[in-house]
């Protein structure tokens, strides 16, 4: 650094930019959009000026000794990392070690766990600055400050500590215009290796596959979730997906699109146009929906349409068949025609799946029961029974608050912040196992001779479905759990030694 009258100047020639995280039993893997679209957006606004290290630290086994060594051989002046809550422990291991190497090097938070809990990240004194919410411009207005000396209180969306005191600067706008941001540096990304993990769907029905979002925000208000993205729903054009998808499936040779949209339904004229879209292009790719589409919004023509541009799997949102939890959560799904539309999606020849949320506030176990009763009634093939994590700042936790006033969440920043916590929540302020509840719904669910013989038939007959089935066994029969500990190593030495069982 050198100083350019009162303020600080660096020059920055290196930046290496980090997907925090490990590896563990239950992980599904997916692209790191994040910084996928920031190395695209800097690439644009600075030609040539920055050598980029990108670092998947989960998708390469890599630990905090593995990333030292990185950092000492690229000697970055920026590190950027991303991360989710459940792996911000990574995050800090990382940025910790960063900073007793070379305490000049600045260090920048961005991801989800930076948009919601900022000052927890900046506690530990390893992060220089946090990134809130969208950071295509707020990080290259954060370079440009660093470069020319500007106050970095100019730059909107960041958050730092001075003298002790924590500094919020003010929001930055989201980005109303998605079409400007380029398309994510899919050049980074080797798809040889994503195509051996188990992804965010739980299987595959062909590879090379990539993530893509055509939308961002959710205008649903729902109390367990944080809404990053805001509530006005941002749309990329049609032509603009389009583009995308051809540049995936011409140039890169992925024949399967994952769409991870909060709610890729939420505009259906629009799903139609890009579905007829690519049926006119002749694109021939499988389409998957991993996270949970609106059931009560959903009509037939799409999903044949759907069905007709490649589409094989769709999961739906339901968290609880309750009326009363539907009004208490404001996800006030309409649970008869949800049930109609996974009948619809049955009928059409895709696979219908669910995401299910066992143990909220309040929940009675009959209720529970209610729920999943509900799931055996339907034509779904597949189903997830999360027991419900209650995180910080959200309005799940105010209502938590109201309903055990007598439970001490005195030290809840320390709860797990995982999808799932190591004893449920559940379990602290109610007399039941809320593993107990879940195992159960799986068995009950998945042990059924008619379930059994369709997952068979309908199901992508390929080495990924085998690892699924094995992924879901362990939710069942948690006993399996203990075979991780030998599996594990055994397979690493494979790989290692004779290239089998990568990983």
């Amino acid at each position: 650094m050198r100083w350019s009258g009162q303020l600080k100047t660096m020059e920055i020639k290196r930046i290496m930019l980090i997907k925090s995280g490990k590896r563990f039993s239950r992980m599904g893997f997916g692209q790191p959009l994040g910084l996928l679209y920031l190395i695209s957006v800097l690439r644009e606004r600075f030609p040539g000026k920055y050598e980029i290290d990108f670092v998947e630290q989960a998708l390469y086994d890599l630990n905090t000794e593995d990333l030292k060594a990185r950092f000492k051989k690229f000697d970055p002046q920026v590190v950027g990392f991303s991360a989710l809550s459940a792996e911000a422990g990574e995050m800090e291991d990382a940025a910790k070690a960063f900073k007793e190497i070379n305490p000049e090097v600045i260090t920048v938070l961005g991801g989800p766990h930076a948009s919601v809990f900022f000052d927890w990240a900046l506690k530990s004194g390893s992060i220089d600055y946090v990134v809130m919410n969208e950071g295509e411009r707020t990080f290259p207005e954060l370079l440009e400050a660093l470069e020319q000396g500007k106050p970095v209180e100019q730059v909107k969306g960041l958050v730092f500590m001075r003298e002790g005191n924590m500094i919020q600067t003010p929001a930055q706008e989201f980005i109303e215009d998605l079409d400007s941001i380029p398309f994510p540096a899919w050049d980074m990304i080797d798809f040889k290796r994503y195509s051996v993990q188990i992804t965010m769907n739980g299987y595959c029905h062909s590879t090379p596959w990539a993530m893509i979002f055509t939308t961002r925000a959710c205008p649903f208000k729902c109390a367990y979730c944080h809404g990053i993205f805001g509530k006005k729903v941002r749309k990329r054009s049609v032509e603009n997906v389009l583009k995308e998808i051809e540049l995936l499936t011409g140039k890169y040779g992925v024949k399967e699109l994952h769409i991870v949209d909060d709610i890729f339904n939420i505009d259906i004229p629009r799903a139609k146009q890009i579905c007829d879209e690519i049926i006119r292009r002749g694109i021939k790719v499988k389409i998957a929906f991993p996270n949970g589409l609106r059931a009560d919004i959903m009509d037939r023509e799409l999903i044949q349409k759907l069905k007709a541009a490649g589409c094989y799997v769709i999961t739906y949102a339901i968290e609880t068949a309750s009326p009363r939890l539907q009004k208490l959560i404001h996800k006030n799904l309409d649970l008869e025609k949800a049930k109609q539309a996974i009948e619809w999606t049955y009928n059409e020849g895709i696979i219908p799946q669910a995401f299910i949320m066992l143990g909220f506030p309040t929940e009675t176990l009959e209720e529970i029961k209610m729920t999943i009763d509900w799931t055996l009634n339907t034509k779904l093939l597949r189903c997830w029974f999360f027991t419900v994590v209650v995180y910080p700042r959200t309005e799940l936790l105010e209502i938590a608050k109201k309903a055990y006033p007598d439970f001490d969440f005195s030290n809840y920043d320390w709860f797990d912040l995982r999808y799932w916590s190591e004893t449920p929540f559940y379990s602290r302020v109610t007399p039941y196992d809320g593993f107990k509840i879940q195992r159960n719904a799986y068995r009950r669910f998945f042990l059924r001779p008619s379930i059994i013989i369709k997952i068979l038939w309908y199901f992508p007959k390929n080495i990924m479905f085998l690892r699924g089935i094995w992924w879901g066994l362990r939710a069942a029969f948690t006993s399996l759990f203990k075979l991780e500990s030998m599996f594990r190593p055994v397979r690493k030495f494979l790989y290692k030694n004779f290239g089998l069982f990568p990983e």
